[in-house]
């Protein structure tokens, strides 16, 4: 029988992927597991592999298409079989049209071409949440002018269908236009849906004199390693304990279930060029705090250098995110859905404390935990947010 080639979803936040280059071609012999093309998604590239072996008998979207998830890309057929493949995609609705030519001085500019229609009988390029706000909002997909690649249709090109509102209105000068596509595009998508959940930020401010005095320790034992102490570091290990024993945290909210996860897998916020991606530390739980660190650092050089794979950005269970580097005290973290919960802690100061009677010099944190009010309550997640406090607080648990 023929084996479809289908996008593969890589983590709970991609929706659609860019063909980039395909590493086989039709007639070409291949095995069960062989690379056949290159994916580029708003989260991470990566290559599908055959299901089965055979040959390459037909690619059905060509290299620069944008499609969804679930798409049928190939179809590979067993030596000797045969089989009625589909036609390609046609590449007359991602095509981009070519640049005008430069006006003269005197010429005024003309206005940006709207997106060309996908001709008749072409499969419309429509994006799934596009889809879902149209029907919620009662719009015909069909006749909303898309602004994304190749005129794909966008959720903000169907609100702006159901609003009335033109595609240009009077305004001061325009710097620069950033399209909502790609990484920035998944960000905007993801910030939107996790607006929707109906969410509670508890904040507690905590001493961690003697996490400082803990990484004064680290420095000199992990100089072997070649790695430095980071308060992040630590802040994942005692969130992995507490997550641990109190599982409905460690949850993800699906289709109206609490589904409890078996694997403590902590999510790290890091900023790029672009946005934001949150790396993954698989089973932070049976880790040590060193172990930690070390995927930590092996995650954010891959990241930053462009070369994330789909294990460091799939699997999550809970999110850790910090902005103590750039001065900032305490924050409303925003939950990254289908995570129930998420961590944000803020630069670490000293101030006066009254400490056994006396006023004394302590290293201080704020600590915010915003959860899912739908999947957890407030007292027990304040007993979370306590856990944590504890083990931060008093840290010699974690090298014992």
């Amino acid at each position: 029988m023929p084996f479809d080639v289908l996008l593969p979803q890589w983590g709970m936040g991609m929706n659609d992927g860019t063909v980039i280059k395909w590493l086989k071609q039709e007639g070409d012999a291949v095995e069960q597991g062989d690379p056949l093309v290159e994916i580029e998604s708003s989260k991470v590239n990566g290559e599908v592999e055959s299901p089965g072996a055979g040959k390459l008998a037909r690619i059905v979207v060509p290299e620069g298409m944008t499609v969804d998830t679930g798409t049928r890309l190939a179809v590979v057929l067993a030596e000797g079989e045969t089989a009625e493949l589909p036609e390609p995609m046609s590449t007359a609705a991602t095509a981009t049209a070519p640049l005008p030519a430069s006006p003269s001085a005197s010429a005024a500019p003309s206005p940006p071409a709207a997106p060309a229609a996908p001709p008749s009988g072409e499969r419309r390029q429509v994006t799934p949440i596009a889809r879902r706000v149209a029907k919620e909002l009662d719009v015909d997909v069909d006749t909303v002018t898309g602004t994304g690649p190749g005129g794909r249709v966008t959720e903000q090109d169907v609100r702006t269908a159901a609003a009335g509102t033109p595609d240009t209105v009077a305004g001061p000068p325009v710097r620069e236009v950033v399209a909502l596509r790609g990484l920035r595009g998944a960000i905007a998508r993801r910030m939107a849906e996790s607006a929707q959940i109906p969410t509670v930020t508890l904040t507690s401010e905590v001493d961690v004199t003697e996490t400082d005095d803990l990484m004064v320790r680290l420095v000199r034992e992990w100089r072997r390693d070649r790695i430095r102490p980071q308060f992040q570091d630590l802040v994942l290990k005692a969130v992995a304990r507490s997550l641990s024993e109190q599982p409905r945290a460690n949850a993800h909210f699906m289709g109206g279930e609490i589904r409890e996860l078996a694997e403590v897998n902590l999510g790290f916020a890091l900023a790029v060029p672009d946005g934001l991606l949150v790396p993954v530390v698989s089973n932070a739980d049976r880790k040590s705090v060193l172990e930690i660190a070390q995927d930590v650092r092996g995650a954010t050089t891959r990241v930053r250098g462009g070369h994330q794979t789909v294990e460091d950005l799939s699997g999550g269970t809970f999110t850790v995110t910090g902005l103590g580097s750039f001065g900032v005290d305490a924050f409303n973290p925003l939950i990254n859905p289908p995570e129930v919960g998420i961590l944000g802690f803020g630069r670490v100061a000293q101030k006066p404390a009254v400490v056994d009677g006396e006023v004394a010099i302590r290293s201080t944190v704020w600590l915010s935990l915003t959860f899912d009010h739908r999947a957890w309550d407030g007292a027990p997640a304040a007993e979370f947010l306590r856990a944590i406090s504890k083990y931060l607080a008093d840290p010699g648990w974690m090298v014992d």
